[in-house]
Formats: C-alpha cells, sequence, structure tokens
C-alpha cells in the first residue's frame, strides 16, 4: 500500500524552511528584501515560512539562488 502523501508541516519540510529562513536572516535580509529579488510580494515569503504555502521544487532552486546558497547546502543532512 502506498505512503500517504507529506504535509507541508512534516519534520523534514520544516527543517527546510527553517533552514531557508536561516539563511536569510543570516544575510541581513527581510521578507520584503527577499519577496522583491524573488518576484513576489512579502505576503508570499511569509506564507512560505509560515509553511502555509508549500514551495515546489523549481521555486525552492529559485529561493536558493536569491540567497545564493547552493540547494544541496541547504538539504545536506535533512533525512525523513
Amino acid at each position: 500500500m502506498p505512503r500517504p502523501r507529506k504535509s507541508a508541516f512534516d519534520e523534514p519540510y520544516i527543517q527546510i524552511i527553517d533552514r531557508l529562513i536561516a539563511r536569510r536572516k543570516a544575510l541581513g535580509m527581510t521578507q520584503v528584501d527577499l519577496g522583491a529579488a524573488y518576484g513576489e510580494d512579502q505576503s508570499f515569503v511569509s506564507r512560505v515560512e509560515r509553511r502555509q504555502r508549500k514551495i515546489d521544487v523549481w521555486e525552492f532552486v529559485r529561493w536558493c539562488r536569491v540567497l545564493n546558497v547552493e540547494p544541496r547546502e541547504v538539504l545536506d543532512g535533512i533525512e525523513e
């Protein structure tokens, strides 16, 4: 029987978002700054960071590019 689909609140996803938030803050970027660089508004960034909106693979890659971090660095060590 297939495993149930993962939710936005599963631990690995939470870790990924937490790492993206930490990277944004380490760069001294606000949600407004990130949104502008990403091409969205602050509320979009807020919804993602509060895990109200899940990002897909391509959005994750774009997010990492804006934060000047390799996707593999964000994913390194995250396990199910």
